[in-house]
């Protein structure tokens, strides 16, 4: 083979691997450490008006008018921006649009911007006159409207799709939005050209599979018999062929499709393997079931990915601790996804110790993937056992366990763990990080929410700390509003009169340079009233009332001034949504 050649050949076998793996097959679920302070109390924004200028419409159809090159594209592409940003009947614009489109005189850039507004305008009249610029201008104009007449469901194209399968000079990139037309057409007539192409060796691996999949899509009828023809073929072209006899299975359950794709779920190739097993699982995930422990052990992600899913859908006690393994995994989707999972299954009572005891195992392990999801699975199940080993974890290097064994000690919740949760609080207190670092920022706001829930008030001279306002106004902010809250928690009901002090400084700062932020102001009026602090009504009644001030902090204070006397003030007028920034606006 000729070094040119064999470079071609393998430039398109890693772009139709890369295609088979774009797809995660088990999903991006995971159990998700929250925040306490973001929920309680739930203060609710305004929703915004839509209140949009109607002189905007006008001036970018006149903008659209204009000869020059870039009024034209820059006007077509704000129609279809603003359209997705809900301003109204800029279908107004389409005739004029529909004229740069298909004038001869027209700039590529603006006939592109054209048509790039009249599909995000979802104009179908405009289906024909897309359909003739598509076929009369530049390639990536076909790219761009190709597609969207697929999903149009244009029938006048498919003729122009038939003719570029029937053509040896077609171009690649035409040739393949031809095939992906025809599938989401599910064109008979072009099934056995399909199949041809997915069993001819000579071509391309990326067209063959392209191919394979569109055949897939189109058949009526089962493609077992093409598809043992390409299983049993040389992989003198890689593993091509197995793939394709896969794709044509992608709508097949019947018997001999489920006892090909058996047969691949072992494949030596991982890619076939998995893909295989992919297909099984969408067919029924019983099928997996016998493979599923060997493939949670594959090295490659997709593999385990499929296993666990199976196992996932049909858990039984003696499938919990092979599961459990998994928590460690080093891929983050498959491990995250089991996570979740174990979380799910552990609601059923038969399976709620085994999970605990299964993951109790892999938090004591030294696998930090696994002391991650370990924690935060045991932190949703309240496991209380788990914190003596959770504590131990708060000191690891890795951000990640750092992070989620301060998020379960506050959900598993013992007492007990007080002093080790305000040490630890105080030593990341001490370190004085700057720029602070974002682990470090969550761990010390989960470490301050535990001690909360577990009444801690011996902690109060700790968070006292995060009152005062730094240098710079960035500095601490998330953990210095997570402390404010928890001071509030702490003495609920408890009038304190030096906190009560300090909070109303940090609510009545507005310096000119470095103000405190509003994030703060919030946390401390929220705080005063959970405090009681009747004497402070007066301060977060003006600052409720303050028209000049952000709706989201007046907000606030009217929570917080209706705590402490059970008055209801007004809400404040809901804001208009933004406009947003356009290229044309009208002068105020």
């Amino acid at each position: 083979m000729r070094s040119s050649h064999y470079l071609k050949w393998l430039f398109s076998l890693m772009l139709a691997v890369a295609s088979l793996g774009s797809a995660t097959p088990y999903g991006q679920a995971a159990i998700q450490p929250d925040f306490l302070a973001d929920v309680d109390p739930e203060i609710r924004d305004l929703e915004p008006v839509q209140k949009f200028n109607p002189a905007l419409k006008e001036l970018w159809i006149a903008a659209l008018n204009r000869p020059e090159i870039d009024m034209q594209r820059m006007a077509a592409e704000t129609i279809a921006r603003g359209h997705k940003f809900g301003i109204p009947e800029l279908s107004q614009a389409v005739p004029r649009l529909e004229e740069i489109l298909l004038a001869d005189s027209s700039h590529q850039v603006a006939r592109f911007a054209a048509a790039r507004a009249l599909i995000a305008l979802d104009s179908h009249a405009s289906a024909q006159k897309l359909f003739s610029a598509s076929q009369q201008f530049a390639e990536d104009l076909r790219q761009l409207i190709e597609p969207t007449l697929a999903r149009w469901d244009y029938v006048p194209v498919r003729e122009v799709w038939i003719k570029r399968l029937e053509a040896p000079e077609t171009r690649r990139r035409d040739l393949v939005l031809a095939i992906r037309g025809l599938a989401v057409a599910r064109e008979q007539s072009v099934l056995s050209q399909l199949l041809a192409m997915a069993e001819n060796s000579t071509i391309d691996p990326d067209l063959r599979l392209e191919a394979a999949l569109a055949a897939g899509q189109i058949a009526e009828s089962s493609l077992v018999e093409n598809a043992n023809r390409l299983a049993k073929a040389p992989q003198s072209n890689g593993f091509i062929s197995q793939l394709c006899a896969i794709r044509l299975l992608a709508r097949d359950q019947g018997d001999g499709a489920r006892s090909l794709l058996m047969e691949f779920a072992s494949h030596a190739e991982p890619a076939v393997a998995a893909a295989a097993l992919r297909r099984l699982n969408e067919i029924d995930t019983v099928l997996v079931v016998p493979f599923a422990e060997t493939a949670m052990k594959h090295p490659d992600p997709r593999v385990r990915g499929e296993g666990t899913k199976a196992y996932l859908s049909h858990a039984s006690v003696d499938r919990i601790a092979p599961l459990a393994q998994v928590l460690a995994d080093p891929h983050p989707d498959v491990r995250g996804t089991v996570g979740e999972g174990l979380a799910r299954l552990a609601k059923q009572p038969e399976l709620t110790g085994p999970i605990q005891e299964a993951a109790m195992q892999i938090l004591k392990g030294d696998r930090w993937q696994g002391q991650e999801q370990a924690a935060l699975l045991l932190g949703l199940l309240e496991y209380q056992p788990s914190a003596t080993r959770l504590v131990e974890l708060l000191e690891s290097p890795r951000p990640e366990v750092m992070v989620a064994t301060a998020w379960a000690l506050r959900k598993v919740a013992v007492k007990e763990t007080s002093p080790a949760l305000i040490d630890r609080a105080r030593r990341m207190t001490e370190l004085h990080v700057h720029p602070p670092k974002q682990s470090t920022e969550e761990q010390v706001m989960h470490l301050f929410e535990a001690l909360a829930v577990l009444k801690a008030t011996e902690a109060i001279p700790l968070l006292s700390v995060y009152i005062p306002k730094p240098d710079r106004a960035e500095y601490r902010e998330r953990p210095r509003c997570t402390a404010m809250w928890t001071i509030g928690k702490l003495l609920e009901g408890q009038p304190n009169a030096e906190i009560a002090d300090a909070f109303s400084l940090r609510i009545n700062d507005f310096a000119d340079r470095n103000p405190e932020r509003n994030s703060i102001k919030e946390m401390c009026a929220i705080s005063l009233a959970r405090m009681k602090e009747v004497d402070q009504a007066p301060l977060l009644r003006g600052m409720a009332t303050t028209t000049t001030l952000p709706v989201r902090l007046r907000l606030a204070m009217r929570w917080a001034f209706k705590e402490l006397t059970g008055e209801e003030l007004p809400p404040p007028e809901p804001l208009i949504a933004s406009q947003g920034t356009w290229f044309l606006q009208p002068i105020p």
